[in-house]
């Protein structure tokens, strides 16, 4: 029997959690169970070609919100190239509204609700047995298998599993997984019940050995993954066991960067203070703020310490070397656009390494989705499903956030840093500012093109500075390009120079030797590598700085001559 099972990840980069869990359980009764991953970037066509190639007696697919709308389409064609293959959708996005998936694409043959490594197995073992032609009889025993009987859309219920019995996933050769996104997971469910999510409807929340967990996560390490993320939906309940976590991947001899999704609220001072020690880029820390408004989070069943979880956002910044990613949700109940602004405030406040302003998604399943109407919320047809307008906030309003959230992932962060310190200054609030960032880049048509990363400098000199010949801008935009691109001249307009004449004048009377002891040693010529000399013209006066970067890996520094 032929079995493949397929993945469409979001890129090339990304791997399928679901196909390694489907395949590992699988395979004592059914070794030859084929996985197959591609990416939504690829040709359907080819996509297409690769499967019908194989005549499969049984394809199944895992269906997310970012691949559905792919999937479709290229099921629709199986179906005409491979009329006998046995063709099944599992996943969150078909999970729910069963009887509609059914009803309308009938060349879907079954869907398996929930959980799927035993409803696969099960189905395997039943189709083996008859050939293909399943009763009655044989359906009713899958667990979370959804079919048609006659007119009728029928569904079996489910049990969650004991994940004591999910063999592991990553044993074996798993050099394939070099320098990837590896998917992970130590715990399904949630304990909380927030409305916008599918988790907390899974059940209780249930975890894998913690035993099998360090072995799994040292082979990642070892296999050199890039990034391990977890998709544990609150890492960080239960406080004992996230500590060991914490401290086993801490203690790894790796470059690979363990991301997190964690309640800042609930991290502990015990745990704040382990990572104090954790090496430099070794963890990476998504922490859910959503909203601040609380009648918002009331609305969504959200329960958040907004005090304690700025405390430790600001401990982690200042006595650690996590990252921190803030996530924001725009379209929620009870929030407008500028009682958004006030959350936004608060986030940009608290200087994470990067803020993720997103956008509600009306998931099946989900209750916020059922309530939809209560709220006045409309959302798009297809997935995934993203808020259009609420009561709330229009559709006008939604469309200029969605600008600034383009302008907020391009300006925030180092890069540009001090530059948008003094621009914010005379603004009522960094969202106001970027508010007036997003009107100024739409009526310049900023928003159709493309725009290189020096491009970015030259947009803000214009769009804020030019007219007034802002001198002050003009001296902290070159200031922050300087010590953001160590490969690139300063560009004429920011004040560059064409020439090396103060680099070569350090160099050559030693002082330079005076302001940075650690490149004694090295040639004039690998030191010239390593140095800018810029003037910065400031209104209140004129400082001449050296920009020094360091080897590979270490942040740039800057030095003021006299």
């Amino acid at each position: 029997m032929q079995v493949v099972l397929v993945a469409l990840n979001a890129k090339y980069s990304h791997s399928s959690l679901a196909l390694r869990y489907l395949k590992s359980y699988v395979e004592e009764g059914f070794p030859n169970v084929e996985t197959l991953e591609f990416n939504i970037n690829q040709d359907l066509g080819l996509i297409l070609a690769e499967l019908a190639r194989r005549k499969p007696d049984v394809v199944g697919f895992s269906c997310y919100i970012w691949n559905i709308e792919l999937i479709l389409p290229l099921v629709g064609n199986l179906r005409k190239v491979c009329p006998n293959t046995t063709i099944i959708l599992g996943g969150p996005e078909v999970s729910f509204d069963t009887e509609y998936w059914l009803r309308t694409y009938p060349e879907i043959d079954f869907l398996i609700s929930g959980e799927g490594e035993e409803a696969l197995r099960r189905f395997l073992e039943e189709f083996s047995l008859a050939e293909g032609a399943l009763t009655e009889n044989q359906l009713q025993k899958i667990p979370g298998l959804v079919y048609r009987a006659g007119e009728e859309i029928r569904t079996n219920p489910w049990e969650p599993l004991d994940l004591a019995a999910v063999p592991p996933i990553y044993s074996g050769d798993l050099r394939d997984l070099q320098d990837k996104i590896v998917y992970y997971e130590t715990t399904r469910g949630c304990p909380y019940a927030c409305a916008y999510c599918l988790s907390s409807v899974m059940g209780r929340v249930r975890k894998f050995p913690e035993s099998r967990s360090l072995e799994e996560l040292r082979r990642l390490a070892e296999a050199g993954v890039e990034q391990v993320r977890f998709v544990d939906r609150t890492f960080n309940y239960d406080v004992k066991r996230a500590y060991e976590l914490l401290q086993f991947m801490m203690e790894l001899d790796t470059p690979t960067r363990f991301q997190l999704e964690v309640s800042g609220d609930l991290l502990t001072p015990e745990i704040l203070k382990l990572l104090e020690q954790a090496p430099e880029n070794r963890f990476q820390f998504e922490i859910g703020v959503q909203s601040t408004n609380l009648h918002t989070l009331d609305a969504v069943s959200r329960r958040t310490d907004l005090d304690r979880l700025a405390e430790n956002v600001r401990y982690l910044k200042e006595k650690t070397t996590v990252r921190v990613l803030l996530d924001l949700i725009a379209g929620l109940p009870e929030e407008g656009f500028w009682r958004f602004g006030e959350s936004f405030d608060y986030v940009y406040a608290l200087k994470p390494d990067r803020i993720h302003l997103g956008f509600l998604k009306l998931l099946r399943g989900s209750r916020l989705r059922a309530e939809a109407e209560s709220f006045g919320c409309l959302y798009t047809e297809r997935a995934p499903y993203e808020v259009l307008c609420t009561k709330d906030l229009s559709f006008e309003e939604i469309a200029r956030l969605k600008v600034i959230e383009d302008l907020v992932d391009k300006y925030y962060g180092p890069r540009f840093e001090r530059s948008l310190e003094y621009l914010i200054r005379p603004f009522a609030s960094p969202f106001a500012f970027f508010n007036e960032l997003a009107a100024k880049w739409e009526a310049a048509g900023r928003h159709w093109l493309n725009q290189s990363l020096a491009g970015l400098y030259r947009i803000l000199w214009d769009l804020f500075g030019a007219e007034s010949g802002d001198q002050d801008l003009l001296a902290w935009l070159c200031y922050d390009f300087r010590l953001s691109e160590p490969r690139q001249m300063t560009p004429v307009w920011l004040g560059g120079r064409q020439n090396r004449s103060l680099e070569n004048e350090l160099i050559q009377s030693g002082r330079i030797f005076e302001i940075l002891p650690e490149v004694e040693g090295l040639g004039p010529r690998e030191i010239g590598r390593r140095i800018f000399v810029e003037t910065l013209h400031f209104s209140e006066g004129t400082e001449q700085r050296l920009f020094y970067f360091p080897p590979e890996g270490t942040r740039a520094r800057t030095f003021l001559l006299e």
